[in-house]
């Protein structure tokens, strides 16, 4: 009986480990949460917003356990692919008023991640993760 709780005990633990060690991510404008996702996929993390009205664009990232304290940065690309703005931070926000900028100048923009390693003072970036697509309609 001890063996049966104590496995029980372990698989639970573990089980809520792997649950918090997973990474996601959450985009959300003026409170309402537009998307919340943990698997890179560019058709499903693509986000049509049609009125933009006075608030923020709030994108939030939550890293893996793998990480640790690894720092990260936050991009921003117009369709191009020209980078509008950058951050080094796990959580962006960014006013309408400039989403209204550059909907003047992009259909879209394209929100990105990337771990920023501080290796002897280079700075060594590696592939960057798509977080999500937000389409100006």
């Amino acid at each position: 009986m001890k063996t049966i709780c104590l496995s029980l005990f372990t698989t639970v633990f573990v089980l809520h480990g792997f649950a918090q060690t997973t990474e996601h991510w959450t985009v959300q404008l003026n409170s309402k949460t537009l998307l919340t996702a943990n698997t890179e996929d560019t058709m499903a993390n693509t986000i049509a917003v049609k009125d933009l009205k006075k608030g923020s664009l709030i994108v939030t990232y939550v890293p893996g356990a793998v990480e640790g304290q690894r720092k990260r940065r936050i991009m921003v690309f117009d369709a191009g692919d020209r980078e509008l703005y950058s951050e080094q931070t796990l959580s962006l926000v960014i006013p309408v008023k400039t989403l209204k900028k550059w909907k003047l100048t992009s259909p879209q923009i394209k929100i990105y991640t990337v771990p920023v390693l501080d290796e002897g003072g280079a700075v060594v970036r590696l592939r960057r993760v798509h977080l999500c697509t937000i389409r100006f309609d």
